[in-house]
C-alpha cells in the first residue's frame, strides 16, 4: 500500500503493548489499589516486570512472537559498512560541566562527577535505503539489522521498548527479538524519521527530539521532506513542532504498533541522550545525558524568537515552579512557597500553561526554583547566568547531572537542594522528599 505525502497525517493504530495490556488485569488494578503504596509489593512488583518478563521471553515465548532476531548495529557503522552517503549537519563539540554547588553543602557528595566535560559527536543525517520505521522508538528495521543511534550502549542502558514489551535485546551477542509484526505496511518513497520511546515526555522532547528535528529542517537540502513523528503528542509538544517544522513540510504522526516502509529512510543522528534507565545498577560509568549544544542553543534562540515580543524580552522576574505530579512531590512545598513569595516570587503551575507561555516565564527567569520534573527542560529558555535552584530528594542512584549538563549545553550552571525521602508514594528516586534546610532562600 503506497502513501500520498501530501494528504497523509496520521497511520492505523497497532497493537497495545504488553505492559498496558498486564495494566488491564485485574490482578493489576487490585495491586495498584492496595498494594503499591507498600514499598517491598512495589520494589517486588517492578523487579518481576523487569527481570522476570525478559525471562518469560526467553525461555518460553520468544519464539512464537519475534518478527525475527536481528543484530543491533549503531548508525555510523551500519552506513560505514555499505558505504552510505550521510551529510553532517554539526561538528564535534565539547562541553564543559563544572561541579554545581549543593545545599546543605554537607550534601555535596551525593553528586559524584561523572566527568569534568564530554565531547558531544558529529550530527549527520544518514541516508538508508528500504527501510521500516515504527512507531514508538528511533529503533529501524533494515533487512536483517536493526539500526540505533551511536549514543545508545545496549550493555548499560535499558529502554522504554523493553520495559512495554515491544522489544527484546541480549546485550553481549548484540542481539535484538522484534516483538511488534504490523500488518499492511504503508510505503513511503522519502521521509526523516523523528519517533522516539519518550517523545511523549516533555522533557525527553525538548531535549532530544525536537533539537533533531531543528537542526534537520534548518538544512536547505532537507527542504519540505516529511518529516514522521510519534502519534498522540500532547497539545504543547505539537505547538512546538509546528513552530519549528512550519507550515510547509508534510508530518506524518506514526502510531504505537504500526509501521511505515520507506524507499529512503533519513535517519538522523542524536542531538541529545539520556538513558530510559540503567540495565543495571552500577552508578560508575552511567551516562546522566549528553547534548549538543550548537542543537540545544539555535533551538532555544529559535523558538524564542517566534514566541516573545520585544517588551517580553527585556523583562525579567523571579519564579518558582510549583510541582502537582503525583512523585517526587516537596512535601513541605507550600512553607517553602511562602518564603519565596514574601521576597517578590511569582509562583507558577506549568501545567496550566501554554508552550509559549511557557518559552516566556523562563526567557524571563532571573532567578528560578523549582522541583526536579519535566518542566524543567524550559531551563534551556533561561537568560545566560540565570541563578537556577533545583530541589531534589537524596538518593545515591540518582542522576544529577542531568539538569546540570543540559544548563552546561546552553551556557548556564544549576544549584541542588536537596532533602531527604519521606515514607509514602513512589519509592526510590522518584520518592516524596523534604526540603529541611531552607537556608538557601536567604542566598536569593
Amino acid at each position: 500500500m503506497n502513501v500520498d505525502k501530501k494528504n497523509v497525517d496520521w497511520l492505523s493504530k497497532g497493537d497495545v503493548d504488553a505492559l498496558s495490556k498486564l495494566r488491564s488485569l485485574w490482578i493489576s488494578k487490585l495491586y495498584i489499589r492496595y498494594f503499591k503504596k507498600l514499598p517491598f509489593m512495589q520494589k517486588s512488583a517492578i523487579w518481576l516486570w523487569k527481570y522476570g518478563y525478559p525471562f518469560y521471553l526467553r525461555h518460553f515465548k520468544v519464539k512464537s512472537m519475534s518478527v525475527g532476531a536481528a543484530h543491533l548495529v549503531n548508525i555510523s557503522r551500519f552506513v560505514s559498512s555499505i558505504g552510505g552517503e550521510s551529510y553532517k549537519l554539526i561538528s564535534k563539540e565539547y562541553v564543559h560541566t563544572p561541579f554545581p554547588e549543593v545545599f546543605p553543602k554537607k550534601d555535596r557528595s551525593y553528586l559524584s562527577s561523572p566527568h569534568e566535560g564530554y565531547e558531544f559527536p558529529e550530527v549527520e543525517v544518514s541516508l538508508i535505503n528500504d527501510a521500516v520505521a515504527f512507531g514508538g522508538t528511533n529503533m529501524v528495521v533494515c533487512g536483517s539489522v536493526v539500526l540505533c543511534h551511536d549514543l545508545f550502549d545496549p550493555e548499560k542502558d535499558y529502554t522504554s521498548e523493553e520495559l512495554h514489551g515491544r522489544a527484546f535485546i541480549r546485550p553481549k551477542g548484540m542481539q535484538i527479538d522484534w516483538l511488534v509484526d504490523p500488518q499492511n505496511i504503508p510505503i513511503l518513497s522519502r521521509a526523516a524519521i523523528f519517533v522516539d520511546a519518550c517523545a511523549p515526555n516533555y522533557a525527553h522532547w525538548m531535549t532530544e527530539v525536537l533539537p533533531r528535528i531543528y537542526v534537520y529542517c534548518r538544512e536547505p537540502k532537507f527542504k519540505n521532506i516529511p518529516i514522521v513523528v510519534n502519534d498522540g503528542l500532547h497539545t504543547n509538544i505539537i505547538r512546538s513542532l509546528k513552530l519549528v517544522v512550519g507550515d510547509e513540510r508534510p508530518i506524518i504522526r506514526l502510531r504505537q504498533g504500526s509501521a511505515l516502509k520507506l524507499d529512503e529512510l533519513q535517519f538522523v543522528s542524536a542531538t541529545g541522550y539520556v538513558p530510559f534507565d540503567r540495565r543495571i545498577k552500577l552508578k560508575a560509568g552511567h551516562s546522566h545525558g549528553l547534548f549538543s549544544p550548537t542543537a540545544m542553543v539555535g533551538l532555544s534562540r529559535f523558538l524564542q524568537s517566534k514566541c516573545l515580543s520585544d517588551r517580553e524580552k527585556s523583562e525579567n522576574s523571579k519564579i518558582y515552579l510549583k510541582r502537582n505530579s503525583g512523585i517526587r512531590l516537596v512535601r513541605n512545598s507550600e512553607a517553602i512557597e511562602r518564603q519565596l513569595v514574601s521576597r517578590g516570587f511569582k509562583v507558577v503551575e506549568p501545567e496550566k500553561l501554554s508552550f509559549d507561555e511557557q518559552v516566556q516565564i523562563f526567557s524571563k527567569a532571573e532567578v528560578l526554583v523549582a522541583s526536579s520534573g519535566a518542566a524543567l527542560a524550559n531551563i534551556i529558555f533561561c537568560p545566560p547566568g540565570a541563578e537556577i535552584y533545583i530541589l531534589m530528594s537524596k538518593f545515591r542512584d540518582t542522576s544529577y547531572w542531568y539538569w546540570q549538563n543540559i544548563a552546561c549545553a546552553t551556557g548556564n550552571v544549576v544549584k541542588y537542594v536537596l532533602g531527604p525521602a519521606v515514607k509514602g508514594g513512589a519509592i526510590g528516586i522518584h520518592s516524596d522528599f523534604e526540603i529541611e534546610d531552607l537556608s538557601f532562600i536567604e542566598t536569593l
